[in-house]
């Protein structure tokens, strides 16, 4: 019998702030709408699983609050490092010019749309040339071996039976698609940049073969102004 696995991209982060790795407060609504979305009609989860960074913790802990408000079984998260996000965000800054630590996306007084605009305006081109092999520094993780990463990353959520979900990124979101669906580096990449937060990505597996059943939905974020993809 074909088992589940739900993709989940996190919330909208915080571009708006000292960290980017954090929900916004519109981040943490979807994650709630999500949770509520699934436990008024009691989907149930065998396995839960998180990839390493806070905004996926934060976007599973939005989902679980909703289940334990109506007293419903949520698994113990399991944390996954393969769901981790690419390193774009640190090609962006090194294509901005932002050379200060941290992961803080603003500078000076600049307003969240500008930094939006600045930072992802050039998303594509810039990413294009990252996978073209541009951009290579130390602690900087290739995107060849994002790719890679990102098979197993498939590999790892699909390995147990029953209906489970793994929080975790756009971009892997968008790498997992492309492996199944056999897309090149532009085709993820211009994928990536659709990905909604809190969209829903469904991967239906049997042994060894993995199939995607749906891609990106947000039937749980009715109000078009909680549509997000930052």
């Amino acid at each position: 019998m074909p088992q589940q696995v739900t993709l989940v991209r996190h919330g909208q982060a915080s571009v708006q702030g000292a960290t980017y790795d954090a929900l916004s407060p519109l981040g943490h609504q979807q994650a709630k709408a999500l949770g509520t979305y699934w436990a008024e009609r009691r989907v149930e989860f065998e396995t839960v699983y998180i990839g390493p960074r806070r905004r996926h913790a934060e976007t599973a802990a939005g989902v679980a609050l909703a289940y334990r408000e109506r007293n419903l079984f949520w698994p113990e998260p399991i944390l996954v490092p393969e769901l981790d996000e690419h390193d774009g965000l640190a090609v962006l800054k090194i294509a901005a010019g932002i050379s200060e630590p941290g992961d803080g996306l603003l500078t000076g007084h600049e307003s969240r749309d500008a930094a939006v605009k600045r930072l992802f305006g050039r998303y594509r081109e810039i990413m294009g040339d990252w996978a073209a092999g541009g951009f290579a520094s130390d602690g900087i993780e290739p995107w060849r071996v994002f790719r890679e990463r990102a098979n197993r990353a498939v590999n790892r959520v699909c390995a147990l039976p029953g209906r489970a979900v793994a929080f975790t990124s756009g971009g892997l979101v968008a790498a997992a698609v492309g492996a199944l669906l056999d897309l090149d580096d532009r085709r993820v990449i211009h994928l990536s940049s659709e990905v909604h937060n809190t969209g829903l990505t469904d991967l239906r597996h049997r042994a060894s073969d993995v199939g995607l059943v749906t891609f990106n939905s947000i039937p749980h974020l009715e109000d078009a102004t909680t549509i997000t993809r930052i």
